[in-house]
């Protein structure tokens, strides 16, 4: 897949005018698929992850992780000289993504009535906090704002504490997800009507849509899970079980045989005996004494070792696995056997380990290959080229 007259999306042009998380990531991945992005940035420092800690040798890993393989044309869209380059760019683009609020680029006199007037194949991919309509629409967000007005972070910590945001910006994330998705579909839907759309995703909505099954709870009982921390009534013993090298261990052992099995394995048989019913009494047992269950687990556990856990609880075809620092993660043999850590010779980051696409085809990454360097764009480093292409009616 690293060849791209042999990607998925191979002569496909994006002009990307987003920035930060979501948007970058959105055209990150489909920079991986073969799509050809050219980063439309202001002249005041254009993207502001080009500022964003980590740094090294005057550049941005930040900045690269979400940004490597694009190009970068600087243009001033308030400016007429600006505004106008952006026009006839679009006459040869296919998609044009945006993560301003919304209006933005209705006053700046491109948005996408406008475009389509000019092209009207382009998809145009918005992102943005709460959608263009609606009561919310309009007001600024944040991704901790999307997880905490999406339902997120009330279900994340203890119930004794006060809600808290996941670590990593997961509605950026499922955001960028969600438009790529979209964008490929309205390519695809393209090859048959001949016409582009818009293609709109809402931070809030992104969220709200991946709650499980607590939407349809709320709505059947009247109830909110809430915040449960590591604890599900789906399973016991289910929890993250501290061992002796100071290591944790999640474990999930779900249904009355899986029950059994760890109870057993733990040396209570005695336990294992009294929850290790399929049926639904044996369920409804298990929801009841799920605390005194991982108990009793935890403390055999913390007479382990976290491998030795691991280790016993796959014997048993328990679901398991040994709570990982990133730091550990770099050094992974699995996902370093699957081409997932890639190691980059950067010219002013150094040596240096990024993540990469999670996508396979045909067992092939559709991301960084082994000791491939892409780069992210320097600032308006392809500003001549792209200027140029209008001419030729390319880009």
């Amino acid at each position: 897949m690293s060849d791209s007259q042999s990607s998925p999306l191979s002569g496909i042009k994006i002009l990307d005018l987003t920035w930060v998380y979501a948007g970058p990531y959105c055209t990150l991945l489909l920079h991986d698929l073969g799509a050809d992005v050219i980063k439309v940035e202001s002249p005041n420092g254009g993207d502001h992850t080009r500022r964003f800690p980590p740094f090294r040798g005057g550049a941005s890993g930040y900045f690269y992780s979400l940004n490597r393989g694009k190009k970068s044309c600087i243009l001033d869209l308030k400016s007429k000289e600006g505004n106008e380059a952006f026009l006839s760019l679009v006459k040869t683009a296919d998609v044009v993504t945006e993560n301003f609020a919304p209006g933005v680029m209705e006053k700046l006199g491109i948005g996408y009535n406008v475009l389509k007037g000019i092209n009207p194949r382009i998809i145009y991919g918005s992102i943005y906090g709460f959608g263009s309509f609606g009561p919310y629409a309009g007001r600024v967000s944040f991704d901790p704002v999307a997880q905490a007005t999406g339902g997120f972070m009330s279900q994340i910590g203890y119930p004794e504490e006060r809600p808290i945001k996941a670590g990593a910006g997961i509605a950026d994330a499922l955001s960028g997800i969600y438009l790529a998705l979209g964008i490929v579909a309205a390519i695809h839907e393209r090859e048959h009507t001949g016409r582009g759309q818009r293609v709109e995703v809402s931070m809030q909505d992104a969220i709200f849509s991946v709650l499980e099954e607590s939407v349809v709870r709320a709505s059947m009982t009247g109830e909110a899970l809430g915040r449960r921390g590591n604890l599900d009534e789906t399973g016991a013993p289910w929890d993250a079980f501290e061992t002796c090298d100071g290591r944790w261990v999640m474990v999930c052992a779900v249904g009355g045989k899986n029950c059994a099995s760890a109870l057993r394995m733990a040396g209570r048989d005695d336990l294992a005996n009294e929850y290790g019913d399929e049926g639904e009494e044996g369920v409804a047992k298990r929801i009841r004494d799920l605390l005194p269950i991982n108990k009793a687990f935890a403390e055999w556990a913390i007479l382990r070792t976290a491998d030795e856990l691991e280790t016993r609880m796959a014997e048993l075809r328990i679901p398991c696995g040994v709570v990982k620092e990133v730091s550990e993660l770099l050094e992974d043999p699995h996902l370093k056997e699957r081409n997932m850590v890639v190691d980059v010779n950067h010219p002013s980051l150094g040596h240096i380990k990024t993540y990469n696409n999670p996508i396979f085809f045909d067992g092939e990454s559709v991301g960084l290959t082994k000791g491939e360097l892409s780069l992210e764009p320097k600032l308006g480093a392809d500003t001549e080229r792209v200027i140029a292409s209008i001419d030729k009616g390319l880009l």
